[in-house]
């Protein structure tokens, strides 16, 4: 048996997400309670940053000199701007004095060093998915509970955002051009084929969307994207790939339907894929199987994960009994996959992503 990568793209199915506090703090709901995207579900106080000072190098004095130009003490409160340390005299008009850059505290007074620890922030955790409170973490966060529909992209930047999907191509193959995105796209997810150069990027700036989900992208724009005010989720790669059908048809389905994204994406440890989630109403809710490792089998819907068929969709019509040499030479376990084109060529096991 062989059990392939598996991607999520699917219309129904239960959502459950861990919405965990940086550092111990409080949970402000409890089991059984619903949420919304926008809700607070817990809370924390970060400590600020610390600062380093030079007064040696900020006055221009000896170092074991600066000592005594220094007006504070471990311990003593700073607003932002107060001056903290400076000549007496004449000399104060000369050098002038160094300022905290900072409200905070002083906690170190030490070789013509001051340093200064910003004050705490106030960390608010949001549900970022509508559903149910399915469990509490006490001083850590909740897990939340959700029926809809899922869809698992490949790459993503920006964090998370939630907005009305709005689809701006007919068809999966199209680019998103900045004619496109105008002023009825502000506050909403926007959806493309491709992404071929930064006139789109930019104009999404321009228009204020929430976010934005489409086929591929160029790879020499990933640090412009990365640079961006919103999110971006990519469902196929980079390249000039189109988005998938399956990709395509859920998204177009659910044009007007609130959406959630979340672009954050981790290869190595605690893998984790940018993700579209569309929760559905209640009265839509359907009893779904648990999410398990399954074979690959006849009839299992798969996308093609190499050239030349990168990107294609299709269905698993045989697997072959016996390893099979491809083009490189190699003897590798194959399977014949049916593509919408007509086209049924043989593809190694190991280039073949299941999609649930």
């Amino acid at each position: 048996m062989y059990y392939p990568v598996e991607s999520t793209i699917t219309p129904v199915t239960t959502i459950r997400r861990e919405r965990m506090l940086p550092a111990p703090g409080q949970v402000l709901v409890g089991a059984g309670e619903t949420v919304g995207p926008a809700d607070v579900v817990a809370r924390c106080q970060l400590p600020g940053e610390v600062r380093i000072l030079d007064v040696s190098q900020a006055l221009h004095v000896r170092r074991d000199r600066a000592a005594k130009y220094v007006r504070k003490s471990p311990g003593d409160a700073v607003q932002a701007n107060e001056v903290i340390a400076a000549p007496k005299g004449l000399l104060s008009r000369l050098r002038g004095g160094l300022r905290s850059p900072v409200d905070g505290q002083v906690i170190e007074v030490r070789d013509g060093l001051i340093l200064i620890q910003a004050a705490s922030t106030t960390y608010e955790l949001t549900a970022h998915i509508k559903g149910q409170v399915s469990n509490v973490m006490p001083q850590r966060g909740v897990v939340i509970s959700a029926v809809g529909a899922l869809i698992q992209g490949i790459w993503g930047s920006g964090g998370e955002a939630e907005g009305v999907l709005k689809v701006l191509v007919d068809n999966p193959q199209r680019p998103l051009r900045a004619r496109s995105i105008d002023v009825s796209c502000h506050g909403t997810i926007v959806v493309g084929g491709r992404i071929l150069d930064e006139k789109a990027l930019e104009q999404g700036i321009e228009a204020q969307v929430r976010g934005l989900v489409a086929g591929s992208v160029s790879a020499n724009l990933r640090p412009f994207i990365e640079s961006l005010p919103y999110p971006v989720v990519i469902t196929e790669g980079f390249g000039a790939l189109p988005m998938a059908d399956p990709v395509f048809a859920l998204l177009h389905t659910n044009v007007g339907q609130q959406a959630m994204i979340s672009a954050e994406t981790l290869t190595r440890w605690g893998a984790r894929r940018p993700e579209v989630l569309i929760p559905l109403r209640a009265e839509d809710e359907k009893p779904t199987e648990e999410a398990r490792p399954r074979p690959l089998e006849v009839g299992n819907r798969v996308r093609i994960l190499r050239a030349p068929y990168l990107g294609a969709v299709g269905r698993v019509e045989d697997i072959l009994e016996h390893p099979q040499t491809i083009e490189s030479g190699a003897r590798v376990p194959v399977a014949r996959v049916n593509l919408a084109e007509g086209q049924s060529p043989l593809v190694p096991l190991a280039n073949l992503e299941v999609i649930r």
